[in-house]
């Protein structure tokens, strides 16, 4: 089965890895920037490019899904240019590099898309939207240690439905026993 690599990328970046049909997929964080380096870009560049030419050397995954940009127009106000920059930029970096190890399908997709898959409500504000994620992983048996990681896996699980539509019965309390103590929003 397909082998995919998802990525909540910012300077704490969550990634999360497995094929198609496995139960609990692989997940972790990176950190691209150190506190010396708060606002060098070009070092969370780097060392963005740096993680990800070392994830996929040896074993490149069949696909990379990252969670899509927002337009500037959604963070006036919450956000500076540097930082919208800074994440577009890194954005192209995992592009660039995924795209010269050969990787076929680069994509991304929107955090309400996920979230809706996922924790079947794109309507929760964003704190309360990242506690239910944790919430949701947890209840998988998949021991996160970050709202990074959840979200990585996250967009894992929406990419594994997308290829194959049985898998997001996993997600469901409907067919998920495990999940239906809880309910969703």
């Amino acid at each position: 089965m397909r082998d995919i690599l998802a990525i909540d990328l910012a300077t704490t970046t969550g990634w999360c890895r497995g094929r198609v049909g496995d139960a609990t997929p692989s997940f972790g964080t990176a950190r691209f920037l150190g506190r010396k380096e708060l606002h060098d870009g070009n070092a969370a560049f780097a060392a963005a490019l740096k993680w990800i030419t070392e994830a996929i050397a040896n074993n490149p995954p069949d696909m990379v899904i990252m969670e899509s940009l927002l337009p500037p127009a959604a963070m006036i106000n919450q956000t500076s240019r540097a930082v919208r920059d800074r994440l577009a930029g890194l954005h192209g970096v995992i592009r660039a590099a995924a795209r010269r190890r050969g990787i076929g399908e680069i994509s991304d997709v929107g955090v309400g898309d996920v979230r809706q898959h996922f924790i079947g409500t794109r309507s929760l504000k964003r704190d309360e939207a990242k506690k239910a994620v944790i919430d949701q992983c947890l209840l998988l048996d998949w021991r996160i240690n970050n709202d990074n990681e959840a979200d990585a896996c996250a967009i894992w699980s929406f990419a594994v439905s997308l290829i194959d539509p049985k898998q997001a019965l996993r997600v469901s309390p409907l067919f998920n026993r495990k999940l239906r103590a809880v309910s969703w929003p």
